[in-house]
């Protein structure tokens, strides 16, 4: 009887201490892929720490690979729904203090799109362990072919919001410089990822043969890597290939503009308001009054002039002629259009084009800032959140340049601008155009709805990204920052602090010639990735079976 007492009392504690061990290895494994997921937004501007990213999804992939799909499933899903929380958690300043909406409600829609978004890295890793396929194969090429996939989806989708897309975080490394004129920004992500599955693979052999004999081990690590760096190879070769048959050579063309960028820091709860605008108008008139006289253009932010366009007709006369004292265009953000249909647009005034003046319409607008999407099903929002003039219509798509004349030693000159407001930054396919009908790029933005956060870093980030991948310089004014002059290599040669007025006064080269990317765009890149990796299948394959 004793013995059987002791045999139940050992296996109760052998039982015990199982649980014991299952428990802190299911809350272990979900306080990790948090924790991760909370990190990487440290790969993003303002931090700048762009080389964890490939660490930490190494990490996730750790953590996921020794499991169930259902497992890896809602592990990535705990990381995609932290790193977007931390990500973009800035959304709700908007919602809150400006939007008016109450304290739950703006809560629960920041979380619910961190949700959406993470879902994202749910899918992916679940489909990375789903594949009945080598591992090697699946880290060194499915993975990173299907991160970009997943981040192509998320810039099309419910009209997209590929924010904190993971080939932004090679911004300011010297790679960028190559792969961004080339793939674009968003197809860059892929060499994070194919970069994280090699360093997993890397990974997995030193845990895997530490303490076996040294050329078995070797060998059989290079027989991993084999797939990873196959993927490499035909992709450098294919880049290398279609940059010498589809690029042009970017010059410069003609001689700079002096331009200056007038930051006017109005509140963002005042700056809607009627009783301020003859104050709004003043400070911008006073600022303009600091410009050096010899400028060539004179940039307001976006919605500096909180009225429309057709009705101001006064405000356009004044304009035309600071355009006429100064001998320079004057560029504003104001509203245009009549009735309900109300358009963000941005009018150049200029004394040389008496007869007309220059506009552009925003085309891609902000869901639920600029426009209610779903609008039978949201209508309910809309009367809980109050943001103004939050029911825009969207421009045409690819209008026409901006004409701008300058003189140069006396001798009369022009240049063609494009320009594209705010949000519109986000999405380098849809600007890709711009590099084949401009000579630098104009960005005008309002980044006060954001507060003291790192949201309008994030936003100056993927600005500079898009210059890269044009080959244009930017100008690039905005209410309260970032205001700053980008060259086409993503450095910013100048700026003004955030949450000040002021006015920066800079010299802009235009540049000619054409990237591969603003040809080619995302789309055919994915078309070709997915082509690669199938042909890397049935090579491996093939060998498997030998």
């Amino acid at each position: 009887m004793v013995d059987n007492r002791l045999k139940k009392e050992c296996r109760a504690t052998k039982s015990k201490h199982f649980m014991t061990k299952r428990a802190l290895y299911f809350w272990g494994s979900i306080i990790i892929a948090i924790l991760l997921g909370s990190l990487m937004p440290l790969s993003f501007s303002p931090f700048g720490y762009g080389f964890l990213a490939p660490i930490l999804l190494a990490f996730w992939l750790l953590l996921i690979l020794p499991g169930s799909c259902k497992r890896a499933f809602w592990l990535s899903l705990l990381f995609g729904v932290s790193f977007f929380t931390v990500g973009v958690w800035w959304i709700r300043i908007s919602l809150l203090e400006f939007g008016g909406a109450p304290l739950l409600l703006g809560v629960f829609l920041t979380l619910l799109l961190a949700l959406y978004l993470g879902l994202y890295y749910a899918l992916l890793g679940y489909f990375t362990l789903k594949t009945q396929l080598s591992l090697p194969f699946r880290l060194g090429i499915l993975f990173p072919v299907m991160g970009v996939l997943f981040e192509y989806i998320r810039a099309q989708l419910l009209t997209g919001f590929p924010w904190l897309s993971l080939g932004y975080t090679l911004t300011d490394y010297p790679l960028a410089l190559w792969l961004f004129p080339e793939m674009g920004a968003l197809m860059a992500s892929f060499w994070v990822y194919w970069l994280a599955g090699l360093l997993t693979l890397l990974l997995l052999q030193i845990m895997a043969y530490r303490g076996k004999e040294p050329g078995n081990a070797s060998q059989k690590k290079l027989k991993a890597y084999l797939p990873a760096l196959f993927m490499a190879m035909m992709l450098i070769l294919i880049i290398a290939g279609t940059s010498t048959l589809l690029s042009d050579k970017i010059s410069p063309k003609g001689e700079p503009l002096k331009v200056a960028l007038i930051q006017g820091n109005i509140a963002q709860e005042l700056k809607f308001s009627e009783a301020q605008y003859y104050e709004i108008l003043a400070t911008y008139y006073q600022l303009t009054a600091q410009v050096a006289s010899n400028v060539d253009l004179i940039i307001w932010p976006e919605t500096a002039i909180p009225a429309l366009y057709e009705q101001e007709v006064t405000l356009g006369e004044a304009l035309r002629k600071i355009s006429q004292e100064e001998r320079a265009t004057v560029m504003t953000g104001i509203f245009s259009g009549q009735g309900s249909v109300i358009r963000n647009s941005v009018v150049a005034y200029s004394d040389q084009l008496r007869s007309r003046d220059q506009r552009y319409d925003k085309v891609h607008l902000v869901p639920f800032g600029e426009f209610l999407p779903f609008r039978s099903l949201l209508d309910l929002l809309s009367g809980m959140i109050e943001i103004p003039f939050s029911d825009l219509t969207a421009g045409r798509e690819e209008q026409s340049p901006f004409l701008i004349h300058y003189e140069v030693d006396g001798v009369p000159a022009i240049t063609q601008l494009s320009t594209f407001i705010c949000y519109e930054a986000v999405f380098g396919d849809e600007l890709r155009y711009l590099g084949k009908q401009s000579d630098f790029l104009v960005n005008v933005s309002n980044d006060a709805w954001f507060g003291d956060s790192i949201g309008p870093w994030q936003h100056f980030q993927i600005t500079r990204a898009r210059a890269i991948e044009l080959q244009r310089e930017m100008v690039r004014a905005t209410n309260n920052g970032i205001t700053a002059l980008i060259d086409r290599r993503g450095e910013v040669k100048a700026i003004l602090p955030q949450f000040e007025q002021g006015v920066l006064e800079v010299e802009v080269m235009p540049y000619e010639g054409t990237t591969t990317y603003s040809r080619v765009g995302d789309l055919s890149w994915l078309l070709l990735l997915w082509v690669v990796a199938g042909l890397g299948a049935l090579f491996f394959r093939r060998e498997l079976k030998k």
